[in-house]
């Protein structure tokens, strides 16, 4: 089946999105094949959607849309954490037995931990302020949103302009490479 090509504006358009966004791809694309997504974006438009074909700006639009969503397809795509569901679940299914993982290790990471990090993982744990933890963040009157991070130093009556303990704790808690 044959589409019309597109016009000369969203050639246009198209080639100066793709250099705009190319930085997102850039790693394991070159931009003229970022721009032949572009093309492929357009016929895949023009076939979805005979009927805006007839349209200029209709068909305009969703093809903006297309091509904005499959960058950022692209992008995500590789940029993504591989998912290793061993990593996140307690327990490990091998065949017919269940393995259970070492809970020594993570006492003993616990208790070598700096006093800020076992005052966190204390409070997270804490049946007393899981309503506190639960509870909507608070809306400051400049509209900005109380971050996790406020909230537990608030809890922990520390000042968050001078520590952060989401990261502290991350960071103590992360494999080092």
């Amino acid at each position: 089946m044959t589409y019309p090509l597109p016009d000369e504006g969203a050639i246009r358009w198209m080639q100066g999105y793709a250099r705009r966004n190319y930085w997102r791809v850039a790693a394991w694309m070159e931009l003229d094949d970022l721009i032949q997504d572009g093309y492929y974006s357009w016929c895949e438009v023009c076939w979805r959607y005979p009927h805006a074909v007839n349209t200029p700006a209709h068909i305009m639009s969703l093809f903006k849309l297309c091509y904005a969503d499959k960058i950022t397809d692209l992008s995500r795509g590789k940029t993504k954490q591989q998912d290793d569901a061993r990593s996140d679940i307690v327990e490990v299914y091998e065949g017919d037995s269940v393995t259970m993982p070492d809970p020594s290790n993570f006492n003993l990471l616990l208790a070598k931990a700096p006093k800020i990090v076992k005052d966190t993982i204390d409070l997270l744990t804490s049946d007393s302020m899981k309503d506190e933890l639960h509870k909507p963040y608070e809306k400051q009157t400049s509209g900005r949103r109380e971050t996790l991070n406020e909230r537990l130093c608030k809890l922990l009556k520390l000042d968050s302009n001078s520590i952060d303990v989401v990261k502290t704790t991350r960071m103590y808690f992360s494999p080092a490479y």
